[in-house]
């Protein structure tokens, strides 16, 4: 019995550490997550956009599959960004408001959730 109730526990904060981004845009474009773990890292990375600093690849999932995808949420992750690249290289040019985290929840991402970075830049969030 402490077998099954263990792997309930098991499985139940399993689930508890993703959430299901189903991408409703046109865009065949590659796709990421970031992550934040926090304001100040929320802001590094805005800043990082601002400048045109090369973003940090640990702070991204890259999204590989179009429809609903389920991501892992890193540990201590409480915001994310959905980042694309229209061209497939270089910066990406289209992005997404920071986003707080609920676990287990389905993030529809539509065409108007995508602005261009260069626009997002110029409002100093």
């Amino acid at each position: 019995m402490k077998k099954i109730a263990l792997f309930l526990l098991v499985a139940i904060s399993g689930f508890a550490d993703s959430l299901v981004l189903e991408n409703l845009t046109n865009h065949k474009s590659k796709l990421a997550v970031q992550w934040a773990n926090s304001a100040k890292e929320v802001e590094a990375g805005n800043q990082d956009m601002i400048y045109g600093t090369k973003l940090n690849p640990a702070t991204m999932q890259v999204v590989t599959q179009s429809g609903k995808v389920q991501l892992t949420i890193p540990k201590k992750a409480e915001y994310f960004r959905v980042l694309a690249w229209s061209k497939g290289e270089g910066e990406p040019d289209l992005l997404t408001n920071w986003v707080e985290i609920i676990p287990n929840k389905i993030y529809k991402l539509h065409s108007d959730h995508l602005v261009p970075a260069v626009l997002m830049a110029g409002t100093g969030c």
